[in-house]
């Protein structure tokens, strides 16, 4: 029957052991180690004993491995190979240079230019960390982050509920414009800005209520203020589709981007004059994440934003 060891051993026993054996010499180990001579020769001696084989031969000068020696000693460099990566795994992690963190981006905000160079930038800087980029909705990137499946997203403060204020940690690094989209042969296209009362006679496009409620009742609220609420003839659920029937000649849409650099040759973003509204992006992850990276990536992209 095998004998089995107990539970004696320790990793400073096989690291004792790899340096003897790649010396064959105790004193050069003992150098090396910086450890007395007599307490490595003990501790080797008690590893032995807890294996019940020898695995050195001794030597009128020096040691050499037994073959179980040879044998210990190939599987003791990949045990302490593994451990060395395992240790440096950890420490990367705990200094948020190493791991993985889930960015949500919704189809507008990944257009800004500062958000690309933010993300260009921390992959830049932290090599080791992998950015896993996913395309969704600004809802379902904030039921993504509370469900524990998104670390961070980046979206509109409109989407944002204030119940969730204890759940979610936010901060802002930009804002958006809402600004009107025209196809380049209409009558707007040359126009430095307009005013809802002359929007308010086009077919308007815009946001559909059920994929933003939030977006939609605040940019609601503020065309309301102007007196001349427009009502949609075609609801949109992304910004893709609006720019898609805008640049067919559909009608003239209401948008909320970041300058005025259409996403189409064929159309221009003109600024509606008396309509006061702008929309927060926001960084936002949930409130008891402490991971490092996250912290490196969320100060990364707010310094990144600031610069731009």
């Amino acid at each position: 029957m095998p004998h089995k060891y107990g539970s004696a051993m320790e990793l400073r026993h096989l690291r004792y052991f790899r340096a003897i054996g790649r010396e064959e010499h105790f004193g050069r180990a003992a150098l090396a180690l910086r450890v007395a001579q007599p307490a490595l020769t003990r501790q080797i001696r008690d590893l032995e004993a807890e294996l019940g084989v020898e695995l050195f031969e001794r030597l009128p000068r020096g040691v050499r491995l037994s073959s179980a020696g040879r044998a210990f000693l190939e599987e003791v460099e990949d045990i302490l190979k593994q451990v060395d990566r395992a240790v440096d795994r950890a420490r990367g992690m705990g200094s948020g240079h190493l791991g993985t963190i889930r960015v949500g981006l919704s189809e507008i905000i990944a257009a800004y230019d500062y958000i690309s160079y933010g993300l260009f930038h921390f992959r830049e800087n932290e090599p080791s960390v992998v950015l896993d980029l996913r395309s969704m909705g600004s809802l379902h990137q904030v039921a993504a982050i509370k469900e524990g499946t998104l670390d961070v997203g980046l979206v509109y403060d409109a989407h944002i509920d204030d119940r969730d204020r204890d759940v979610l940690e936010r901060a802002p690094i930009g804002t958006g414009e809402t600004l009107l989209a025209v196809h380049q042969s209409h009558a707007f296209a040359q126009r430095d800005s307009v005013t809802m009362a002359e929007i308010a006679g086009e077919s308007v496009l815009g946001p559909a209520r059920a994929t933003a409620p939030g977006y939609y009742d605040r940019l609601m609220a503020a065309c309301i203020r102007t007196g001349n609420a427009p009502h949609f003839t075609q609801e949109c659920t992304t910004h893709s589709i609006l720019f898609s029937l805008v640049a067919v000649g559909m009608g003239v849409g209401i948008v909320t981007t970041a300058g005025t650099r259409a996403p189409n040759p064929n159309i221009r973003l003109i600024p509606i004059s008396d309509l006061d509204l702008q929309f927060h992006v926001m960084l936002v992850w949930r409130a008891r994440d402490r991971s490092v990276a996250l912290r490196r990536f969320v100060d990364m992209m707010m310094q990144q934003a600031q610069t731009r």
